[in-house]
């Protein structure tokens, strides 16, 4: 009896059933459908491990290390550099290839507590709904669902934030009353968690090139109750000077820095982008036309130390800088903060590195001989994102 045979079977049998009650009916055959759909997924389970899965097997293992990870050409050598032996290599990446639960932030400008909406969680349909590892204002589900199905989410209650991203913003350390930035903010999804953090007291600033992008987040904080925060477009052109930026040089407690990346950090959220912030294909072969990535990221180096020096210059003697990317390529990560800590700019302004103690936060800065934070998937459970904080203790250069 081949599979196809036994799921005609099923109909027929379900069919010569069919009477006069029209439901009963369709519930017989409805039971015998499901019947054959879990017969028939064993059987292709079988199946497929006995005949496909062998060829695939050895397909698989004449792969070489990089094809079997899925990675492009154009991060290999960065993602071979921060984690340099093939073990740690090997569970880096393949913890970027496994799809990532959903991830929610407790907003605490409405909401006391965490357990408050763990509890209504739990009883609202969401029985699995627990609290994050490392946030202490994060809730995970075990799988993804529709947004507006989430109770408190309409409401401004919780907010979709993934725990590595709550981790990073909550690395600014904002106060009520202090002026705080936050650079290249987009739609605002840490303008809030730092809006939350200040107790909607003081002023933060949502800064970005593209206003439409500010724009959007205007509607989110709306929802989320939060009114301290004021948008502004800044210049985008690395050769021309920013004149909202200059006229607040050494005027801000905190800024928080998000840099434009390559988001190798997010592949498993957006696992396209392997291929497509590389131009397409499978990211190209080094010294061919298609090796778009490199040339790309090569691009973006420059303009990411750019962000991160106009931004230092907001900072005020004895405020904090956060740097921070969703990448874990060293060139866009340890490598910038260095190169910044070395320039004119950097020691004329005494900027020192400043590693929050076990106290201020509870993730371990492991990069770097314990100078960095980086979390990934397969260490923290979170979206890979690298995190250096830094101290301005004096005025130094403009």
């Amino acid at each position: 009896c081949t599979p196809e045979n036994r799921v005609v079977a099923h109909v027929v049998a379900a069919s010569n059933n069919v009477g006069s009650n029209n439901y009963q009916s369709a519930k017989v055959l409805e039971k015998k459908l499901m019947q054959s759909y879990k017969w028939l997924k064993k059987y292709k389970k079988v199946s497929s491990l006995s005949q496909e899965d062998e060829n695939d097997n050895d397909e698989y293992a004449t792969m070489d290390l990089q094809t079997r990870l899925e990675c492009p050409d154009w991060a290999w050598p960065g993602l071979n550099e921060a984690f340099p032996t093939q073990q740690e290599l090997e569970l880096q990446l393949t913890s970027l290839l496994q799809p990532p639960p959903l991830d929610l932030r407790v907003n605490t400008l409405k909401c006391t507590t965490r357990d408050e909406m763990l509890q209504s969680l739990q009883s609202s349909g969401f029985p699995h709904a627990k609290s994050t590892p490392w946030s202490p204002l994060g809730i995970r589900l075990d799988r993804r669902v529709p947004l507006e199905t989430i109770p408190g989410l309409l409401q401004g209650k919780l907010e979709p934030q993934d725990e590595g991203s709550q981790l990073v913003a909550s690395l600014l350390n904002a106060r009520p009353g202090e002026t705080v930035a936050d650079y290249c903010a987009g739609t605002g999804g840490k303008t809030l968690a730092i809006a939350a953090q200040m107790q909607n007291r003081g002023r933060l600033y949502s800064l970005d090139v593209d206003a439409d992008r500010l724009e959007r987040g205007r509607g989110r904080c709306a929802k989320a109750g939060v009114d301290n925060v004021q948008r502004q477009v800044v210049q985008a052109d690395m050769t021309r000077k920013d004149k909202w930026c200059k006229r607040r040089n050494r005027t801000f407690d905190r800024v928080l820095v998000d840099a434009p990346c390559s988001g190798v950090g997010s592949w498993r959220r957006k696992p396209d982008a392997r291929r497509t912030w590389g131009g397409g294909g499978g990211g190209g072969r080094p010294g061919t036309k298609e090796d778009k990535g490199t040339e790309r990221l090569k691009e973006l180096l420059p303009l990411q130390q750019h962000i991160l020096r106009r931004a230092a210059r907001l900072v005020k003697p004895g405020g904090r800088l956060v740097y921070v990317t969703c990448s874990l390529l060293p060139a866009e990560n340890e490598h910038q903060v260095h190169e910044f800590l070395k320039s004119e700019e950097g020691e004329a302004s005494g900027w020192r590195l400043d590693v929050p103690s076990p106290v201020e936060f509870a993730v371990p800065f492991e990069a770097g001989d314990g100078k960095f934070l980086r979390l990934t998937p397969a260490r923290h459970g979170t979206d890979g994102f690298f995190a250096a904080v830094l101290r301005r203790e004096r005025g130094g250069m403009d």
